[in-house]
């Protein structure tokens, strides 16, 4: 793992659930610390991961083997809403991936919901 990618590590994990007056001053810290290391360099890299980080948290990923008709993505909706009910349409994000054999795999923020054909058979293999 780079460094760039270290740093912003740590700053998500220290900016987790804090006010935007506490958010300023981490970013100031941030600043001084790469400064005394001179590695001024890596700061945009840094805020680049962090702000795409915490954009991938704010949606739901929804990965399937082939493209999903708009009933099923409806129902995905209507079911992580159960759970999530600030999830809206806007924040699901459907991708192919056409190495996938066959089921869904949805995150969104810590969940992970792992349908898939190759998750089944791990859990199969496990027991």
């Amino acid at each position: 793992m780079d460094k760039s990618a270290l740093y912003s590590k740590a700053l998500l994990e220290s900016i987790h659930e804090i006010s935007a007056g506490e958010l300023s001053h981490a970013l100031l810290r941030l600043r001084s610390a790469l400064k005394k290391r001179e590695e001024m360099h890596l700061y945009p890299r840094i805020l680049r991961n962090v702000i795409a980080a915490l954009e991938y948290r704010e949606n739901a990923n929804v990965v399937s083997a082939q493209e999903l008709d708009e009933a099923i993505r409806e129902d995905i909706l209507k079911k992580l809403k159960k759970n999530f009910p600030e999830i809206t349409k806007e924040h699901l994000h459907f991708k192919i991936d056409e190495k996938m054999v066959g089921g869904i795999s949805i995150t969104y923020q810590d969940f992970l919901f792992d349908g898939t054909v190759k998750g089944a058979l791990r859990k199969l293999m496990k027991k």
